[in-house]
């Protein structure tokens, strides 16, 4: 029987989407290629950006090629979808609607995860249209971990790393994870997560931030 095929929804950013192609071989069991997640990514890197739609920076939605991305790759059979961008979860409902085949929703398996792990209160570091929407917070409600936000300081450098830095092919050193994290564990979170997928290929490889999980 041959194994399910998964479409990544991807250019948002490209980097990013390496990254988790990357992390899906390295977190697979496995001793040949054929034992390996059947994968078909579309790095799609004219989607519109998310941020500065919801930001109302500018006027053009992201959200008509999600779906037609997703509608190719359920044309080239694939039977699930993942979207490795926090911030395009703004627009789930809407992508999810125009689909026939299941997107896996990562904000909400996030969060489910820092539930089980007895985390009640998870600070986000995430771009500006994640915060705006409040994706976070609002999967949060559904499992009783209280989600936070840095206050608008530290919002800003966190939108210019990722933006300036990351997106822009530059290295950000790991101490400036804890930086950003400070006044996250500061407010009494008890964890952290790198609430964009550019962070996480910043910082991926950090297992602990200002103290904390």
């Amino acid at each position: 029987m041959t194994a399910r095929l998964v479409g990544v929804l991807g250019g948002v950013g490209p980097g990013a989407t390496a990254y988790f192609l990357q992390r899906i071989v390295e977190r697979t069991n496995a001793s040949c290629d054929q034992d390996h997640v059947r994968t078909l990514a579309f790095n799609d890197t004219a989607i519109p950006d998310r941020t500065a739609f919801i930001t109302g920076e500018s006027a053009r939605s992201p959200i008509s090629a999600l779906i037609e991305d997703g509608q190719l790759l359920e044309a080239c059979g694939c039977e699930v979808l993942a979207l490795p961008c926090n911030t395009a979860h703004a627009f789930f409902d809407e992508i999810q609607a125009s689909l026939r085949v299941p997107v896996v929703h990562m904000v909400r398996e996030t969060v489910r995860a820092a539930a089980e792990a007895g985390c009640r209160r998870l600070g986000v570091l995430a771009t500006r249209g994640t915060v705006l929407t409040d994706v976070y917070g609002r999967e949060g409600v559904r499992r009783g971990v209280d989600c936070c936000y840095p206050a608008a300081p530290v919002q800003q450098r966190v939108g210019r790393i990722i933006f300036d830095e990351v997106k822009a092919g530059r290295t950000v050193h790991c101490v400036v994870l804890d930086e950003l994290a400070t006044g996250l564990a500061d407010a009494g979170c008890d964890g952290i997560v790198l609430g964009c997928t550019e962070l996480s290929l910043a910082f991926g490889g950090a297992r602990h931030a200002a103290g904390l999980p």
